[in-house]
């Protein structure tokens, strides 16, 4: 089996694509369908780019991206 998918009893099971916020790109954990930081914005799995912020005090990128709190984010959230 390839990198896309495993196979656990003859059932090719596929890699779910998270929900990241509209609002501020957080990537959410699996099952999660709102963020917790903003429970109005809505989210997509229209998403692109990934970014990993562990010290957001000491991130160049996360002070561009505004980003406060540590976690994975998209770089892109398209909202339809």
């Amino acid at each position: 089996m390839d990198s896309r998918g495993s196979k656990l009893n003859g059932v090719i099971k596929m890699p779910k694509n998270p929900f990241a916020c509209s609002e501020c790109h957080m990537i959410l954990a699996d099952g999660i369908d709102q963020c917790s930081h903003h429970p109005a914005a809505p989210v997509s799995s229209d998403w692109t780019g990934y970014v990993v912020v562990l010290d957001p005090s000491r991130s160049e990128i996360a002070n561009r991206l505004n980003i406060e709190v540590p976690g994975n984010y998209a770089l892109k959230v398209n909202i339809r």
